[in-house]
């Protein structure tokens, strides 16, 4: 097995002190080794930061099964350790398969933080600005089920201490969160 050092070689190592985003981090346990019936699942963590006035957000996916997504989507072989480029691969992806939107329906753009490699797990961090006025969320989850229809993804959002969970498996609608 590899060690650590040439399995992020390219990918750059996003070193965060936020608090919310490593204290998410730190709520993922999930690795491959507990994978051994086959299922498939990844977790994401939404968090509001009211000092920073931002909503953040971190996605834990597993590397096989994210390397034969963007495979498939190229057309072409991909690992983590392909170097340059790989994470402009995964922030399209993310983009185009998880997304968030108000309780009015308009969008929310995210921006892209970073990725890092965990184990067999790649952590990718985005995060977005949000108003004051904000009242709910609208999350839509389609993260690896083109791949993986048995997926299953699992989003925490937590807001005022309150935590709400919501799962998507393949052809979900989007789902409403509130945060009032």
């Amino acid at each position: 097995m590899a060690d650590r050092a040439e399995m992020t070689r390219g990918l750059s190592i996003v070193a965060l002190n936020r608090r919310g985003f490593l204290g998410g981090a730190a709520t993922f346990g999930l690795t491959r080794s507990s994978r051994a019936d086959g299922a498939h699942a990844a977790f994401t963590v939404i968090e509001h930061n009211a000092r920073a006035g931002t909503i953040e957000v971190i996605h834990r996916l597993i590397v096989m099964d994210l390397e034969v997504a963007l495979t498939a989507r190229i057309g072409q072989v991909v690992r983590m350790e392909d170097g340059p480029g790989i994470e402009d691969l995964i922030e399209a992806y993310l983009d185009d398969y998880f997304s968030l939107s108000d309780s009015d329906g308009n969008a929310i753009p995210l921006t892209w933080v970073g990725a890092e490699l965990m184990d067999d797990s790649m952590l990718a961090y985005q995060e977005a600005p949000i108003t004051p006025a904000l009242d709910g969320l609208i999350v839509a989850n389609q993260m690896l089920t083109e791949t993986h229809p048995t997926q299953i993804n699992t989003v925490n959002v937590t807001f005022g201490g309150r935590t709400q969970t919501r799962m998507f498996t393949l052809g979900d609608q989007p789902q409403t969160v509130t945060l009032s």
